[in-house]
């Protein structure tokens, strides 16, 4: 569960600060995710996109992508 009380779904749900209100679209790479929880380590301009194993976690690694708010 999500800190926003939604069940964390890969392709949909990312982790981010809070000048980010739950339920903000986020445009990452060309696909839209919705804000949906927070994280301790999620701060500033760190975004945690969720993915449903460590190992595809693992394979994403860090990237350094552009993020837009969808209206």
């Amino acid at each position: 569960m999500t800190a926003s009380g939604t069940k964390a779904t890969a392709g949909r749900t990312v982790a981010a600060s809070s000048k980010f209100a739950f339920g903000t679209k986020l445009n990452i790479g060309g696909h839209i995710y919705t804000v949906e929880d927070r994280g301790g380590a999620v701060n500033g301009n760190k975004i945690d996109i969720f993915v449903n194993t460590h190992a595809e976690a693992l394979q994403w690694g860090v990237r350094y992508l552009t993020v837009s708010v969808v209206q």
